[in-house]
């Protein structure tokens, strides 16, 4: 049997790219009460951290084994650093 010759139609897609065809979520500005919440929210965290270090630094042996942390971290920088 012969084939026939027949024109095949190509598929019609979308003229954009992949990633550009898929579907956009609009982007969703923050209100002024969400900026709000979040800088009060930042401001809390940052006070969260500064009462643990205040903490720590009461803390005359958890101190003793910081510094000595410190000063091997320092010594294995100043070999990556070459000083």
């Amino acid at each position: 049997m012969a084939k026939s010759k027949k024109a095949v139609k190509k598929a019609e897609g979308p003229k954009l790219p992949v990633q550009e065809a898929a579907i956009v979520q609009p982007r969703i500005r923050p209100s002024v009460e969400d900026k709000e919440r979040e800088r009060k929210w930042k401001a809390e965290d940052a006070l969260r951290d500064i009462e643990r270090a205040e903490g720590h630094k009461k803390d005359k042996e958890l101190m003793r084994d910081v510094k000595t942390v410190a000063r091997e971290k320092a010594k294995t920088m100043s070999k990556i650093c070459g000083q």
